[in-house]
Order: C-alpha cells, then sequence, then structure tokens
C-alpha cells in the first residue's frame, strides 16, 4: 500500500492584509454567502429597485433636512433628533464602505455620487427654507452654534457609531441598534446649519459645519469598512490572495481620516458670536478706562450678519462734568472682540447724599 501522499502548505499570502487576516483566523468569524448576498442587496439595489431607493431617498432628504431647519431655528434639540432619525444618508454612507472592502469600484462611484447629490441637495434646501422664514435668528440658536467647531471628540463619536452601524448590518440580531446610530452620529443637521449659516451670511460658521459633516462620512466609512471585514463580509480567499484594489481602497479611507483629523486636532474655530460674559468683561475694562467713575449695571449682547450690538446701562453721579465718550468705548470694545460693534448706551444719573442722626 502506498503511503498518502503529504499535504501541500497552502500558498502563503501574497500582502500583509492577507497575513493579518491569516493572524486573525478570519474564518472563524465569516458570513455564509447568503448573509453576504442579503447585505450586498440591502446596500446596493439595482434596476427597479434603485429607482425605487431614489425616490425614497429623494423624499426623506427633504422632510428630514425641512425637520433639521425647522428644529435648529426653534432651538429644539428634540426636533433635531426626529431629523436625525428620518435622515437616509446613512446607507449609501456605508454602501461605501463595503464598495471599498469589496473592491467595487463601480459601486464605490454610484454611492459616492447619491452622498454627494444628497449633501447639495440638503445645503440648497435648508438655505432656500432659511430664506423663507421671516425674521433672523438674533442671536443664533444654540443648535446652530454648537455644529460650527467641530472637534476629535466628533470623529471619535464618528468612527464608533460607524463600528456599530456596520455591525448591525452584518449581524440581523442587532439591527435594532440602527435608531440609536443614527442619534449618536448626526448626519442631516449638520448639513442644515450649513445651509442655514451660508444664507444668513456666517461663511466661516458655514465652513465649520460641514467640516463636521466630512468627519462624520470620514469616520463612518472608514470604521464600517474595518468592521464589514472583521463580521467575514469579505470572503477570506478575497482578503488573503485578491484584489489589489481592496487595498488601494483602505489607504485611501486611511489618508481621508488623516487629512479631516488635522483642522480637528488643531483645533478648527468658527467665529462664534462674542458671549455676554466676554462683552462685559471688554465693556467693564473700556468704561473703567474712560470714565471711572461711572459705573455699568445692564449689558445686553444680540449678534447680526455682520457687527455685535451692544446696548449697555450706566450710572453716573450728578457731579460728574464730562459726558462719556461713546465712540471711543465701542472702539475699544470692537478691538478686543475683533468684531464690529454697535454700542447703545443709556446713562442715569445718581445722587448720592448722606444723614447722620444722633438718637
Amino acid at each position: 500500500m502506498a503511503p498518502p501522499a503529504p499535504i501541500q502548505p497552502s500558498t502563503p499570502p501574497r500582502h500583509a492584509l492577507g497575513r493579518l487576516v491569516d493572524r486573525l483566523g478570519h474564518d472563524r468569524h465569516r458570513l455564509s454567502e447568503a448573509e453576504r448576498r442579503r447585505i450586498t442587496v440591502d446596500l446596493f439595489p439595482e434596476g427597479l429597485a434603485r429607482r425605487q431607493f431614489v425616490g425614497r431617498f429623494a423624499s426623506l432628504m427633504t422632510l428630514s433636512v425641512l425637520i433639521a431647519v425647522l428644529g435648529l431655528m426653534a432651538d429644539s434639540t428634540a426636533v433635531v433628533i426626529g431629523a436625525m432619525l428620518v435622515a437616509p444618508l446613512m446607507l449609501p454612507v456605508l454602501g461605501m464602505a463595503a464598495a471599498v472592502v469589496r473592491g467595487w469600484p463601480r459601486r464605490l462611484a454610484v454611492m459616492a455620487l447619491i452622498t454627494l447629490a444628497g449633501t447639495a441637495g440638503a445645503v440648497v434646501l435648508a438655505a432656500l427654507t432659511s430664506w423663507l422664514i421671516p425674521g433672523r435668528p438674533d442671536p443664533l440658536p444654540g443648535e446652530i452654534v454648537a455644529r460650527t467647531a467641530p472637534n476629535l471628540l466628533d470623529l471619535g463619536i464618528a468612527l464608533v457609531a460607524g463600528a456599530a452601524a456596520a455591525y448591525a448590518r452584518a449581524r440581523r440580531q442587532a439591527a435594532d441598534a440602527i435608531t440609536g446610530v443614527a442619534v449618536a452620529v448626526a448626519l442631516v443637521p449638520p448639513l442644515a446649519t450649513g445651509g442655514v449659516l451660508l444664507e444668513l451670511g456666517h461663511y466661516h460658521m458655514a465652513t465649520g459645519a460641514m467640516l463636521l459633516f466630512t468627519a462624520n462620512v470620514v469616520g463612518i466609512v472608514s470604521s464600517a469598512a474595518v468592521i464589514f471585514i472583521a463580521t467575514g463580509y469579505v470572503p477570506t480567499r478575497q482578503l488573503r490572495y485578491g484584489d489589489r484594489r481592496i487595498g488601494n481602497g483602505l489607504r485611501l479611507t486611511a489618508a481621508a481620516v488623516v487629512v479631516v483629523t488635522l483642522p480637528l486636532a488643531f483645533g478648527y474655530r468658527a467665529e462664534p458670536a462674542p458671549t455676554t460674559t466676554n462683552a462685559r468683561v471688554a465693556i467693564d475694562r473700556a468704561v473703567s478706562q474712560i470714565a471711572p467713575s461711572l459705573t455699568v449695571v445692564e449689558t445686553d449682547v444680540s449678534v447680526r450678519a455682520d457687527e455685535t450690538v451692544i446696548d449697555l446701562v450706566v450710572t453716573e453721579p450728578e457731579a460728574a462734568v464730562e459726558p462719556i465718550d461713546t465712540d471711543q468705548v465701542a472702539e475699544l470694545v470692537a478691538d478686543e472682540l475683533e468684531q464690529p460693534v454697535v454700542l447703545r448706551m443709556q446713562a442715569v444719573a445718581t445722587d448720592r447724599s448722606g444723614a447722620r442722626a444722633d438718637g
């Protein structure tokens, strides 16, 4: 009887990703082929399903932007959360992540185009809605200002939320997490904020809102790509031996994370409206320098597109000889706040008198 033929070792992977897959034992976490098809059908509708998806996407984007703009203008957190839940942008963003790890450039382009179209449409619709709303927010609502100065915490939230969203797509048992993910990482509210601020003339603040949206998208795509690989959405053989396009896509995604991280790490600063506290400090310094005998009793600050309006009430003794130079005070305050200032001041005369009585 002939001895059994020796078992030939499998060909070692040709690239670092394949070697990492071998070390992690990717087969143990592999999805079945049917589960992969389910995810693909969900993320990449074709034919009639795609046309239906585009119609639903446009309708839900319109509704979510309108809800977001009204919530932002009303400074209502609850309404803004409602816009997050309605927004359909998460699906094409996850589609981009899935296309990256499967090496599907055509599908990646389609999902990116849908995302860009939704982004542009949301900004334009938000600006138009803001223009139609009578009156101007004065000062800007806190819900708007809060989305104009993103930082690394926002990117961290997007990374974790993207991982959760991809895991929920890969594992049906975790599908209930999608609602929480939609609230955790807001995609439509920053777009609505950007559109509103553009219409109001706050261009630098609008840039901050768009940077927040970009950080959210990049964070979701990068972390979702990792989770799609970890859960076995990509066939093991394709990871070990195949497609150079996967490696190129992952490198491009990593580069995008680095590019977005730079302005966040160094502290992007929008041009937030000066707070009442800052204005009060500036006013106190200016008044004490120009007219030490006066006392500031009330400071009210309102912010407009191109200037800060300060209503000031001071008290002055009746014995004061010279009136305060309002123009000089305004110039000092404008220099300290580094913003144009309109100062409206009301001086109230006071007369101090005293008496002593012996009982």
